[in-house]
């Protein structure tokens, strides 16, 4: 069960389990780039700071630009991200401002989507 405090913001700040799956995604409003959704796990929590570690597709047949996974599976050697609070959009996200455009973390499943335009 996530735990809750009061943010500064407008939104509720919330913090993750370790453990928990997500997918980081963008809000750019180009429809092609905000479907794609990359899987991560919580690996440490902190006040400021959630890391996260992108998990092992695995694919059963041959990849293309727009093969799904067949399986996601953690990854203990996957690239690590930290993510910060983002009070404007209430979500835990990767560093940089909403007009850079960073990934946003959706807790709760991993999913996959990649880049097809």
């Amino acid at each position: 069960m996530a735990k809750y405090i009061r943010s500064s913001g407008l939104k509720e700040k919330t913090y993750p389990n370790i453990g928990d799956k997500l997918y980081l995604r963008q809000f750019t409003g180009n429809e092609f780039a905000d479907m794609v959704k990359r899987p991560y796990t919580v690996i440490k929590v902190e006040k400021s700071k959630v890391l996260v570690q992108e998990c092992e597709l695995i694919f059963n047949g041959p990849r293309y630009y727009n093969t799904l996974a067949d399986k996601i599976v953690e990854d203990k050697n996957g690239e690590i991200q930290e993510l910060t609070w983002h009070r404007g959009r209430g979500l835990w996200g990767t560093k940089g401002r909403d007009a850079d455009y960073p990934e946003y973390a959706i807790f709760g499943e991993w999913e996959f989507f990649p880049y097809i335009n």
